[in-house]
């Protein structure tokens, strides 16, 4: 058995071979659009492969990217692996000083760069390890830098600097966003991505096909877009790049335009994409196959409900940084009654297939799948990682599971349910309180736009919830609405004490709701003040 298809190598040339024909589209600006084929796609890759060789880059050095989802990203996914080098992703929503330390930590050697973005560059240029760099644009701005455009077109595109890859060998590098401490890397071998990239075209996780529209709406520097940039091209699908700065009405011109029929992201983005559609009904026609995958995050009841009234498929998944694929909720619904279904589809779900899930017990017990008993959930599978770079925090992997942080129920189906972060949950008490349950439901509410739920100190219960809300454009509510609103869907110890309403809420750098943000603001908060 050879297992060495299993690479990226495979996918390029299977973009180059079969499906020559089959179509790119990039928004560079303002309803302006660059077409491209397949072929396009395979030349350029090639091109800039001959070109990385040349500059000095071997198998196993790491090539960081710091690019919106544009062509010249869609390239580097090709480009950067087949030469037995990793691609390394920056998050562009960092700080400088992270992007810093995350260069260094990964000895990056090449940083291919778009001018839009030199300033961000600039902030840590002089902390970064960089041999060459290489600009998307005008590379007269940075002193030394070299022109993407000027290599491309210096370069053949043949296969001679093509490695020959393994199913084992290191491609794809990323960091998490650093929220509870420096930032990790997760490092994926070819053949994760490629089975990921399988999966996605599987009838029981997303089905995706050559008939499909793909929208890359999730950054490219995040978890390599869900693998949905692969998954597509072993398909020959048509891939949509948003381009730079996309807004939420970008993404929605685009699945107009460009009918379509896969799109995926945090809830956080697609919830700003909804006030839209209804604050300007007609403008925006979807094509009846599209399904929205809302993953990263738990996604509010209203906000589902709020996609399906669009005739749109929404769909409810769930993984990390170092999960890729983890937990899907649509498999199954056919199976229960159409009333019971929205509640299924609330759920996280079922694992994946070769992805297993459990539950383990505060006291380290793995949990019956009764729906009821909390506890962590451990994840492991074929593209899960089991470690990460460099050996770093070896307490998040426990016999091959990765401790994922998010607290869990398991139900008699074999669902998932996220109940909270391990760090979010409050302990009210001796009793567990789920943020997330909360929030999904303030956000139920007619005159809620967002909402975070926390938990700060209490000398008498230890922690009691408070609720930070946003509230929706014309709409006004009283804290005591609001906490009748919810005794009538929890135990009143639940409640919370109190509400503090304000304009907006912190985000992560991908589009979370930062909590750690908010329990720093209020930690030091006095119960008399919500007198």
């Amino acid at each position: 058995m050879n297992l060495d298809t299993l690479t990226i190598r495979h996918v390029l040339l299977r973009t180059q071979c079969y499906f020559p024909r089959s179509e790119i589209v990039e928004r560079v600006g303002e309803g302006q659009v660059r077409r491209f084929r397949y072929a396009q796609l395979a030349e350029e890759a090639l091109r800039l492969a001959n070109a990385l060789k040349q500059l000095g880059v071997s198998e196993g050095d790491r090539v960081a990217t710091l690019l919106w989802n544009t062509w010249p990203h869609l390239v580097a996914y090709l480009a950067i692996p087949n030469i037995g080098a990793v691609i390394h992703t920056l998050n562009l929503r960092l700080h400088p000083n992270d992007l810093a330390y995350i260069a260094n930590h990964a000895e990056d050697k090449v940083l291919i760069v778009e001018e839009s973005l030199l300033p961000l560059y600039e902030g840590f240029r002089d902390k970064a390890p960089f041999q060459h760099v290489i600009v998307i644009g005008d590379a007269t701005k940075v002193p030394g830098a070299l022109s993407y455009d000027d290599l491309i077109r210096t370069h053949e595109p043949d296969r001679s600097a093509l490695a020959e890859v393994h199913w084992d060998t290191p491609a794809f590098l990323l960091y998490t966003s650093g929220t509870t401490g420096r930032p990790k890397g997760v490092l994926y071998v070819h053949a994760q991505l490629a089975l990921a990239a399988l999966a996605l075209t599987s009838t029981i996780t997303y089905y995706v096909s050559k008939d499909d529209s793909i929208l890359l709406s999730v950054p490219m520097f995040h978890v390599a877009s869900w693998a949905l940039p692969y998954a597509g091209l072993v398909v020959g699908a048509k891939l949509v790049l948003p381009g730079p700065h996309p807004q939420p009405v970008d993404l929605l011109n685009l699945l107009s335009d460009e009918q379509g029929t896969f799109v995926a992201g945090v809830p956080t983005v697609w919830h700003d994409a909804a006030n839209l559609v209804e604050k300007y009904p007609g403008r925006w026609t979807f094509s009846p196959r599209l399904r929205l995958i809302l993953g990263g995050s738990a996604a509010p009841e209203a906000l589902i409900r709020r996609w399906q009234s669009f005739g749109v498929t929404v769909i409810h998944g769930w993984g990390m940084s170092e999960v890729l694929l983890g937990l899907q909720a649509h498999v199954k619904l056919n199976d229960f009654p159409p009333e019971e279904r929205t509640q299924w589809l609330l759920k996280q779900g079922m694992p994946c297939p070769f992805v297993e899930a459990k539950v383990l017990t505060f006291d380290g017990k793995e949990a019956p799948w009764d729906g009821q008993t909390m506890g962590e959930l451990l994840v492991r599978g074929a593209w899960i990682a089991d470690s990460y770079y460099r050996g770093e925090s070896p307490e998040s992997f426990v016999d091959g599971w990765l401790r994922t942080g998010d607290v869990a129920v398991i139900d008699s189906e074999g669902y998932v349910k996220l109940v909270d972060r391990i760090k979010d949950v409050i302990k009210s008490g001796g009793e567990w309180i789920s943020t997330i349950e909360l929030e999904n439901a303030l956000m139920s509410h007619p005159a809620i736009e967002e909402a975070a739920v926390i938990g700060v100190p209490h000398e008498r219960w230890q922690e009691r919830p408070i609720a930070i809300v946003v509230l929706r454009e014309g709409h006004s509510v009283t804290e005591e609405e609001l906490k009748e609103y919810l005794r009538e869907r929890f135990v009143r110890w639940w409640v919370p004490d109190a509400f503090v309403f304000v304009d907006e809420l912190p985000k992560t750098s991908t589009g979370k709701l930062a909590k750690a943000t908010l329990r720093e603001r209020f930690r030091d908060w006095k119960w008399e003040e919500s007198k």
